[in-house]
C-alpha cells in the first residue's frame, strides 16, 4: 500500500510538472505594449516605431498593409528580447490599415490603424479633469461622437522603476479606442476639446494620449535618467517638500511616459503647476528641463509644447503668481512653446478646478492651428507686458501681442492693477496699493489716489481675476514690472459692502464681531487669521454652534431692514453657489488654529429689498453658515 501511495504521488507530481512546463511553453513570446495596438493613430508622413518583445535574439516579421509588399520586414530581437522597427508612414487619411506581426507560430494583427496627428495631454488634475464632470462639454456624451478621434489613456499610475508598458490597473486596462461615450466620459476634457477642434480644422484623424494624474508635482514627471545626467537639475528636484511625492521623484514618468517614449507624437499640451506653488522658486528651471527632456525622449528637438497657466485660487502671498510668471517665461524663452492665459477662467472663486474647459481647449487649439499647422491666421498669443513709462503720478504700461487694441471685459472697474512705491522703512521692499486703470489703445495708464511717486506696476500678481483682453478676445497675462520677491501685492479689490441692518431669527447662534482673532465657532479653537477682507471689519456676525458629521447645519431667517445686500461667511459648497447667492471674487477668510493657517471660508452675497425675508441655506457641514451684516437686531 505504501508503495502504491508513493507511486501515485510521483505520478501526480510528474503530471503537474508536465502541465506546468506546457503552460510555460504556451505563454506568448510575442508581446506588444498597449500603446501599439488596434485602433491606434500613427503620426503621418514621417517615421514611426513599432516595437515589442520576443524570444531573445529571435526574428520578428512585420507586414504593414500600406507598404504593399509581399514580403514582411524582418527585425531581430536583442539579448533581452526587445525589438524595434522604424517604419515610414503615408499622408494622413481615414482609410483603415493593418499591421501583421509574427514570431515563429505566433501572429498578432493590429486592425483599424489610421494616420493623422498624435498629441500627448499631460499634467495634473485640471488636465485629468474628465468630460463627464465638465458642464460645457459633457453634452458630447449624449450626441453623435466624432469617430475620427482615437483615445488612449494611461490611467492613474506611478511606479518606482521605469516600466516596459503602462501598468494595468484595477478595472482599467490601457488601450486605444475609437471615440465612444464609455471611454470619453473619463478622458481629459481639455485634451478632448483640443483634439476635436484640431480634427475639425485639419480634417485628419487625431490620436490623443491622456497621461495625467491629479495632485502631482512636476518633479514626478521628470525622467530619472535625465536627472542622473543633469545633477544640478536633480538637486533642485530633490528640494521638493510635497507630502505625498517628495520620495517619488520620477515615479510618474516611470509609469506614464517612459513606456510610450518610442511613440512618434506631434506635440504636447501641459496643464500643471498647482502642486508646485510652495516650491515656486525652482519651477521655471524644472519646467524648462521637462520640455527639453521630453523633446529628447520623443526624438523631436523642436516639438510643440503648449502650457496652460494655473488659474487664480487662494494661494497665499505671491507664490501662485510666481508659478504663472515662471510658466510665461518658459513659453517666451523656448522655441515652439506657448502659454495659454486663464486668469479669466475661475468661474467659481476658490475652486482650484475651473469647471468650464472649452475656452482653455480652444486657446490651446489656436496655438496649434496658428503657430504649428499654420492653417489659421487668428491671433493665438495673449497680450503680454513689454515695458513701463512713468508719467508724473501715473505709469503707462506698454504691451506686445496686441493686434488692434485692448478692451475691458464686462462692466465696472478694471481689476487687478496695483502701483508700487518704495518702502520708507525697508529699501529692499516695495509697498503696493490698489490702483485704477484706463485703457488707452494698446497701452494702459495706471494711477492710485494718494500715490505720488510710483516705481512699479503689477497686474493680477496675486489671486485676482483679470478682465482685460485684446479686442480679439485673448486675456492679458498677469505681470509685474519689478523683480522683488520680498514685496507682497496688495489684497485684491473688494467692493465696498452694503451697510444695511438686518433682523435675524434662529437658535444655536452667538453674536460676534468680524475682526482678526474672532472665534468663528463656539466650543472650537478656530479663530480668524490676519487674512480677511478688511472692508468687512467691524461687521456683526451670528455664529452657529458646529453640528456633528453628516448632520445638517443650523438654519435661520434673515429679514432685510433696507434695500441692499446681505452676506454669509460659509464653505464654498453647492448650497451657496446657487443663484441668487453669489460668491465674491477673492473675498475669502483664512482660519487659524494654534497660530497655524487652516481652513478657508468665503463670503457670499445676495441682493434684497427692505422687508424681504430669506431662509438660510442648509447643508451637511460641521461648521455651519455665519451670518454677516453691519448691524444685526
Amino acid at each position: 500500500m505504501k508503495n502504491f501511495k508513493f507511486i501515485l504521488v510521483a505520478v501526480v507530481a510528474m503530471l503537474f510538472s508536465v502541465a506546468t512546463t506546457e503552460a510555460k511553453e504556451k505563454q506568448p513570446m510575442l508581446v506588444l505594449p498597449s500603446v501599439v495596438g488596434s485602433n491606434m493613430v500613427l503620426q503621418h508622413s514621417t517615421t514611426v516605431n513599432i516595437w515589442g518583445w520576443a524570444k531573445p535574439k529571435g526574428t520578428v516579421k512585420i507586414k504593414p498593409s500600406w507598404l504593399n509588399s509581399k514580403k514582411p520586414i524582418k527585425v531581430k530581437a536583442n539579448e533581452e528580447g526587445f525589438w524595434i522597427l522604424p517604419i515610414e508612414t503615408p499622408a494622413a487619411g481615414y482609410d483603415a490599415h493593418t499591421i501583421t506581426i509574427s514570431h515563429k507560430k505566433e501572429v498578432k494583427v493590429l486592425e483599424n490603424v489610421v494616420f493623422g496627428e498624435v498629441w500627448l495631454c499631460s499634467g495634473q488634475s485640471n488636465m485629468e479633469w474628465p468630460v463627464r464632470k465638465t458642464p460645457d462639454m459633457r453634452g458630447e456624451l449624449k450626441g453623435e461622437l466624432n469617430k475620427n478621434i482615437r483615445l488612449y489613456c494611461t490611467g492613474r499610475t506611478f511606479t518606482a522603476e521605469p516600466q516596459k508598458d503602462v501598468p494595468t490597473q484595477k478595472k482599467f486596462t490601457p488601450k486605444w479606442s475609437v471615440c465612444n461615450a464609455r471611454d470619453l466620459k473619463g478622458f481629459s476634457a481639455v485634451g478632448y476639446g483640443f483634439g476635436k477642434e484640431l480634427q475639425e480644422a485639419l480634417n485628419v484623424p487625431i490620436g490623443l494620449i491622456d497621461a495625467s494624474y491629479g495632485g502631482t508635482p512636476i518633479e514626478g514627471w521628470l525622467s530619472a535618467e535625465y536627472l542622473t545626467n543633469n545633477p544640478k537639475v536633480a538637486a533642485q528636484a530633490k528640494k521638493l517638500r510635497h507630502k505625498n511625492w517628495k520620495k517619488r521623484i520620477s515615479y510618474l514618468h516611470n509609469a506614464n511616459i517612459y513606456p510610450i517614449r518610442h511613440t512618434t507624437i506631434a506635440g504636447v499640451i501641459w496643464y500643471q503647476g498647482c502642486s508646485n506653488v510652495s516650491s515656486c522658486g525652482t519651477y521655471q528651471n524644472l519646467l524648462t528641463h521637462l520640455v527639453k527632456s521630453w523633446r529628447e525622449e520623443f526624438r523631436s528637438p523642436e516639438m510643440p509644447f503648449y502650457i496652460v497657466e494655473i488659474a487664480p485660487h487662494t494661494y497665499g502671498g505671491i507664490n501662485g503668481a510666481r508659478i504663472r510668471e515662471a510658466q510665461a517665461r518658459v513659453a517666451a524663452r523656448t522655441k515652439n512653446c506657448e502659454i495659454v492665459i486663464t486668469n479669466d477662467q475661475n468661474q467659481i472663486p476658490g475652486d482650484i478646478h475651473p469647471p468650464k474647459k472649452v475656452d482653455v481647449a480652444h486657446r490651446l487649439a489656436q496655438c496649434a492651428l496658428g503657430g504649428y499647422y499654420k492653417v489659421s491666421k487668428a491671433p493665438f498669443r495673449s497680450p503680454a507686458y513689454r515695458s513701463i513709462a512713468i508719467e508724473g503720478h501715473s505709469i503707462r504700461v506698454h504691451f506686445k501681442n496686441v493686434p488692434t487694441t485692448l478692451v475691458q471685459k464686462g462692466e465696472g472697474r478694471i481689476n487687478g492693477f496695483q502701483l508700487g512705491v518704495k518702502d520708507p522703512d525697508n529699501e529692499k521692499k516695495l509697498i503696493f496699493h490698489l490702483a485704477e486703470a484706463q485703457i488707452d489703445g494698446k497701452t494702459i495708464v495706471v494711477s492710485a489716489e494718494g500715490v505720488e511717486n510710483p516705481v512699479a506696476v503689477r497686474y493680477c500678481f496675486n489671486e485676482d481675476m483679470g478682465n482685460v483682453a485684446s479686442a480679439e478676445g485673448l486675456p492679458l497675462g498677469a505681470f509685474r514690472s519689478d523683480k522683488n520677491n520680498r514685496s507682497l501685492s496688495a489684497r485684491p479689490y473688494v467692493e465696498k459692502p452694503s451697510e444695511i441692518a438686518i433682523q435675524f431669527e434662529g437658535e444655536g447662534y452667538e453674536r460676534s464681531t468680524f475682526t482678526e482673532g474672532a472665534q468663528l465657532w463656539p466650543n472650537h479653537t478656530y479663530v480668524m487669521s490676519a487674512e480677511y477682507p478688511k472692508e468687512f471689519e467691524g461687521f456683526q456676525m451670528m455664529v452657529p454652534t458646529p453640528v456633528g458629521k453628516g448632520e445638517m447645519s443650523a438654519g435661520g431667517r434673515i429679514t432685510a431692514l433696507a434695500d441692499g445686500k446681505i452676506y454669509l461667511l460659509t464653505s464654498n459648497n453647492g448650497a451657496t453657489r446657487k443663484a441668487p447667492w453669489k460668491l465674491l471674487t477673492s473675498c475669502y477668510t483664512r482660519c487659524a488654529q494654534n497660530g497655524k493657517l487652516k481652513g478657508t471660508f468665503y463670503i457670499v452675497e445676495r441682493k434684497v429689498e427692505a422687508g424681504e425675508t430669506i431662509e438660510l441655506p442648509k447643508f451637511k457641514n460641521a461648521w455651519g453658515t455665519i451670518v454677516l451684516a453691519k448691524s444685526i437686531e
